[in-house]
């Protein structure tokens, strides 16, 4: 009789363990995250104050002292129309032969000048070298190009501070005009080389500022040095074209 007392009660506990195991299969949880980025985006615009197809005479007076007359006003500058703080520059395109050259295709002068306001560079501003900091013009940010089988000189201005969204830069460049001492002897032989309509062609480039120092190693890792890769300049770059005299 004892004996089977104590089976009943070992199967009772091995009851109730089986009864106990069962509820804690049913405590359980689950969680989930949903991750959302915002996805910024640089985006800038390359304008430009110009009337294409102004003729160009020979100025006179000086550019300097702001007495200079028969400039053609050309402003250029970049605005920020995307998300993100960014760094731009621009690359200033002119036909070799107008800027350097006399009636033999010497060095004498230039026959085309461009210029801008000095108020638009320095500190925080456009600078026209190949590095941060001054000078900011004198030793050029400067190579050469061939656009449609012609020999282009190419300028480059950096604009030092990451150009907010919204926010536009001051003016890289402000006006061109002829030399003072262009003759008809000039004009002619470079009519021979480029035609009556003598094009400048202006590209702005732009990348985000965040993860860099400074402009110049942002736009240098982004796209290159300049000199050392391609813009496709009829496509994407804005021409200038001005008549000849």
């Amino acid at each position: 009789m004892k004996k089977k007392i104590l089976s009943i009660c070992l199967a009772s506990v091995i009851a109730v363990i089986a009864v106990a195991g069962a509820s804690v299969a049913y405590l359980t949880d689950t969680d989930q995250k949903d991750n959302v980025f915002t996805l910024g985006n640089v985006d800038i615009k390359l304008e430009e104050d110009f009337v294409n197809l102004s003729k160009l005479l020979p100025a006179t007076g000086s550019a300097q002292n702001g007495t200079l007359k028969n400039g053609v006003q050309k402003d250029v500058k970049v605005t920020n129309i995307g998300t993100e703080d960014a760094y731009v520059r621009v690359h200033i395109a002119l036909p070799s032969i107008l800027d350097s050259t006399d009636a033999t295709g010497g060095a004498a002068f230039n026959t085309l000048h461009f210029n801008y306001r000095s108020t638009d560079i320095g500190e925080g501003k456009w600078d026209w070298s190949d590095k941060t900091g001054a000078p900011y013009e004198g030793q050029w940010n400067f190579y050469t190009t061939t656009i449609d089988g012609i020999e282009y000189n190419v300028y480059v201005v950096t604009y030092e501070t990451a150009l907010a969204p919204d926010a536009t830069t001051e003016s890289a460049m402000h006006q061109v005009y002829l030399d003072s001492r262009v003759t008809n002897e000039v004009i002619l032989n470079v009519k021979d080389k480029l035609g009556e309509n003598w094009h400048m062609y202006v590209a702005a480039e732009g990348v985000q500022a965040d993860g860099f120092d400074d402009a110049y190693s942002a736009l240098n890792t982004a796209f290159g040095i300049p000199g050392q890769y391609s813009i496709d300049w009829v496509t994407d770059a804005a021409p200038a074209e001005t008549t000849a005299p």
